[in-house]
C-alpha cells in the first residue's frame, strides 16, 4: 500500500469516528439524563469538529471548485431540504413552520455551512495571519443571532477548518520550530492534557455550548472564554486522534468513505427507530445507553454500503445535468 493510499484509509478511519460520533450525539437528542447528555457532548466536541477539519485538509483553492462544491454540496441539500420537509409532514405529522432552504432542517445546517466555508476560503487565505481572523470570527459570531443558513456556525468552525486546510503546513513549521513536538513523551503529555480537558468540558459545558449553537447571555466575558476553551479543545482533540490513528482499514473505514450518505440518511432513521423505541425505554436510563449506542453502530453500517451511496450519487448527478450547460 503506497503512502498515499495509506493517507486515505487514515482519515477515512477519522471520519467514519467521526459519522460514528454525530449518528451517537443525534440519537441522544429529546433525553435528559446525566449520562446520556456526557455521553452527547463529548460526541459534539469532537465528531462535528472533526469532520469540519477533515473537509478542510481536502479543500482546495481554484477555479473549479466552486462548482465542486455546487454539485456534492448544495444539491444534496437542496434535495433533502425538501425530502425532510415532505418527511415532517406525512410521517411525523409537523406542520411547515419554517422557510424552506433558508433554515435547515436536521442537521443539514452542517452542508451549507460547508458549502459556504469553501466558497469563502479563498478570502481567508489572502489573509496574513487566517487562523488568527477566524478566531476573531468566531468569538464575534456569538453576538449575533443569526442562524440562517448555518451562518453562525460557518464562522464558529472556520478556525478548525482552517486547521484542516493548513495542517501540513502548521505541522511541518511547528515540527522546524519546536522539536519536541516530536518526542513520545511530549506527546503523552498532550494525550493526558486532552483527555483531562475533555471531560472537564463535557461535564461542566453545557451540549448547546459545545455545538456553538448559542448566543451571549449576560455574562458576556464567560460565554467568550467558554467558546475558546471549546475550540482549544476540540483542536486538540482532533491533533491527537490524527497522530494516533492507524492506516490500517477498520470497521470504522467503510463508515468514512460513505460517511456523506450516512450523514443524510441517519436522521430518518433515527426518527423512526426513535417512535418505537421510546415507549419501550422511557424511564431505563441503563437501557436507553445501550439502545444508542447498538443503534448508532448498527445506522452507520447500514447506511455505509456502496449501494446506497451509488444510487445516491445517480440522484445528485442526474440534479446537477439540469444546472449544467455541458
Amino acid at each position: 500500500m503506497t503512502e498515499i493510499n495509506n493517507r486515505i484509509v487514515k482519515f477515512d478511519n477519522l471520519k467514519g469516528l467521526a459519522i460514528l460520533l454525530i449518528v451517537l450525539g443525534h440519537l441522544t437528542f429529546q433525553r435528559k439524563y446525566a449520562e446520556i447528555s456526557f455521553i452527547q457532548s463529548l460526541s459534539f466536541l469532537i465528531g462535528i469538529p472533526l469532520f469540519f477539519f477533515i473537509s478542510g485538509y481536502f479543500s482546495k483553492i481554484g477555479p473549479d471548485e466552486p462548482i465542486k462544491a455546487f454539485k456534492r454540496l448544495l444539491i444534496p441539500y437542496l434535495i433533502f431540504c425538501i425530502i425532510w420537509e415532505i418527511f415532517n409532514i406525512n410521517y411525523l405529522g409537523k406542520s411547515p413552520n419554517k422557510p424552506l432552504f433558508i433554515d435547515p432542517g436536521f442537521a443539514l445546517w452542517f452542508l451549507i455551512s460547508l458549502f459556504i466555508m469553501k466558497l469563502i476560503l479563498p478570502i481567508f487565505d489572502r489573509f496574513r495571519y487566517p487562523l488568527t481572523i477566524s478566531v476573531i470570527f468566531a468569538l464575534l459570531i456569538g453576538f449575533l443571532d443569526v442562524d440562517v443558513l448555518g451562518i453562525s456556525r460557518v464562522f464558529a468552525y472556520m478556525p478548525i477548518f482552517l486547521i484542516g486546510y493548513y495542517y501540513d503546513e502548521y505541522r511541518q513549521s511547528v515540527y522546524q520550530k519546536l522539536p519536541v513536538v516530536r518526542s513520545n513523551k511530549f506527546t503523552v503529555l498532550l494525550m493526558i492534557l486532552a483527555v483531562l480537558l475533555t471531560f472537564a468540558v463535557c461535564l461542566s459545558v453545557p451540549a448547546s455550548m459545545i455545538r456553538m449553537k448559542f448566543v451571549y447571555d449576560n455574562f458576556i466575558l464567560e460565554d467568550l472564554i467558554v467558546r475558546i476553551i471549546i475550540l482549544i479543545v476540540s483542536a486538540l482533540d482532533i491533533l491527537i486522534l490524527t497522530r494516533f490513528m492507524t492506516n490500517r482499514e477498520l470497521i470504522i473505514t467503510q463508515f468514512g468513505v460513505n460517511s456523506m450518505t450516512v450523514y443524510l440518511l441517519h436522521p430518518y432513521l433515527i426518527k423512526i427507530s426513535t417512535l418505537y423505541a421510546e415507549p419501550v425505554f422511557t424511564g431505563h436510563p441503563k437501557q436507553i445507553i445501550l439502545y444508542i449506542l447498538v443503534m448508532a453502530f448498527v445506522i452507520c453500517f447500514v447506511l455505509s454500503r456502496d449501494f446506497i451511496t451509488k444510487g445516491l450519487n445517480r440522484i445528485f448527478d442526474a440534479f446537477y445535468g439540469i444546472f449544467s450547460a455541458e
